[in-house]
């Protein structure tokens, strides 16, 4: 049986210009995912934005067996840390938000509704690493430091208007303030490194801010994190320049200023509070211990293309 959790507010629902489609949300979902019968789809429709979780549960509950999140990368990870808890049940993806990045690294449609829903029903199960850290899960990145200060700074009202030029405009607000922190890293237990760095990226999926590639051996299979270190250089601004770079050209993993590393269990503390984020959700700060927990998530993807 399937369940959605549908967050009518997303801001993929202004891409759909059929007012028909947009009168009832909850039915034009039912009707993607089982055109013929669409009364067979449990549909939970949240009233709020921590809601996922609450009516994902429920939907386990009343049987459901495959759980799909429609909406925004927020909504996806709500929905993930009851699913990724539950053996039960998969999760499906119908992209609705402003990146949708989940979907992008899964290469699941995410223009195309309808289809999306397609791969819910019939397309190919996988597992997938998760990363993990307390009893929160993530399936794309944990950023400390600048990355979730700009978080931290996002207005939501300006971001459901403009989308991700949101976070363009946060970053340049907090840029011209960040203060110099001193992390201290451990990997896998070895010998704890201290390194001077204004960000830090956790990577369980390869692509990050929607467009970008943080590296081509980044992999939500490999049973591997990878961590990326932005080391602090003088002038600041000069330094996040050329590592924004390096990212829009796909050469971030080789940049100067990066530390690459990979590694199944990472510990962070710093010097001074850096705010933490998990696949865009605010989560508290430093000290940080994440451990990738391989083959964690079953999950709806498309088939793979012959060759």
């Amino acid at each position: 049986m399937i369940g959605a959790i549908v967050n009518p507010r997303a801001g993929g629902w202004k891409r759909l210009h059929d007012s028909a489609l947009l009168h009832d949300r909850s039915a034009t979902v039912a009707r993607w995912l089982d055109p013929e019968q669409p009364n067979r789809v449990k549909v939970y429709e949240m009233t709020a934005p921590a809601d996922g979780q609450r009516l994902a549960n429920i939907a386990l509950d009343e049987g459901c067996d495959t759980v799909v999140a429609v909406g925004g990368d927020g909504t996806v990870n709500d929905v993930l840390q009851t699913v990724a808890a539950d053996d039960r049940a998969r999760l499906g993806l119908i992209p609705m938000g402003t990146a949708n990045v989940l979907a992008r690294v899964l290469d699941i449609p995410r223009h195309d509704p309808a289809r999306a829903a397609q791969i819910v029903v019939s397309g190919l199960e996988q597992r997938i690493d998760l990363g993990k850290t307390g009893e929160k899960w993530f399936a794309l990145v944990a950023g400390v430091g600048f990355d979730g200060a700009v978080t931290k700074a996002v207005n939501h009202r300006v971001k459901h208007r403009i989308g991700e030029w949101a976070y363009v405009i946060a970053a340049a607000k907090v840029a011209m303030r960040y203060p110099r922190c001193r992390i201290t890293l451990t990997l896998d237990g070895l010998t704890p490194m201290e390194i001077d760095s204004y960000l830090v990226l956790i990577a369980n999926g390869g692509q990050y801010a929607g467009h970008y590639r943080l590296g081509p051996d980044v992999s939500t299979t490999d049973g591997l994190l990878d961590v990326f270190v932005c080391t602090h250089r003088r002038p600041l601004l000069r330094s996040m320049a050329a590592d924004a770079l390096a990212l829009v050209r796909n050469r971030f993993h080789v940049a100067l200023g990066v530390r690459h590393f990979q590694a199944r269990d990472i510990l962070l503390t710093s010097d001074r509070p850096m705010p933490v984020q998990l696949d865009g959700d605010l989560t508290g700060h430093l000290p940080l211990s994440i451990q990738v927990v391989p083959a964690a998530l079953r999950i709806r993807v498309p088939h793979p293309v012959p060759a």
